[in-house]
């Protein structure tokens, strides 16, 4: 009877440390881990959405690049340097790109996702952001598949960082669908310095 005892115990045991170290399985766990930082941004996005849909009702650009610039300020504050640190993400998508370097696209739960993208630089479609081949976070990449949890750390990318000719220094962003189905949902531009899976 002590022995089934004992084995029931040290099954329910190793079942409950798979449980605690496996990650977690959806947004409401992954919410537990998140850092105020991260929170803060999607305040901040959901915040400037409402506000930016009111200026373009006005169909006043002064207005709707007035909301742009408060945005831009709100997260210069939240972000110096546009640094972001232990931000909890969804994988979305990894691929290899042409010269061997791994283009990433992970997802935050407020319609946002951050990587790597294809940008005009200097006329030219160029991917920027991407993960160097053979680096410590591209060998970090080979751990993560669809719908998989990790935490990275980087930098949102300055649109002027590599468009020289650009006056505003917003973030490089784009509409999340290129058709225009989601158009509340937007890309970022970041730049990768460390990649971890969750799981």
């Amino acid at each position: 009877m002590h022995f089934f005892r004992y084995l029931s115990i040290t099954i329910f045991t190793l079942f409950s440390a798979a449980a605690v170290y496996s990650g977690p399985q959806n947004w409401s766990e992954a919410d537990e881990y998140m850092p105020i930082q991260q929170d803060k941004f999607c305040e901040l996005t959901n915040s400037f959405r409402e506000k930016l849909a009111d200026a373009q009702k006005t169909q006043n650009d002064i207005k709707v690049n007035m909301v742009k610039k408060e945005r831009h300020e709100d997260l210069d504050a939240l972000l110096p340097g546009g640094e972001f640190k232990d931000w909890i993400v969804k994988t979305k998508q990894i691929r290899q790109v042409s010269n061997g370097d791994a283009a990433i696209e992970f997802e935050l739960p407020c319609n946002v996702n951050i990587g790597s993208s294809k940008f005009m630089v200097e006329g030219e479609s160029k991917w920027t952001a991407t993960v160097k081949y053979d680096s410590r976070e591209y060998k970090q990449l080979v751990k993560l598949s669809f719908g998989d949890f990790a935490i990275i750390s980087g930098s949102f990318i300055k649109i002027n960082e590599f468009v020289k000719s650009q006056k505003e220094t917003f973030y490089a962003s784009r509409p999340l669908s290129s058709d225009g189905s989601d158009s509340n949902g937007e890309f970022f531009l970041a730049k990768l310095n460390y990649i971890a899976s969750a799981n």
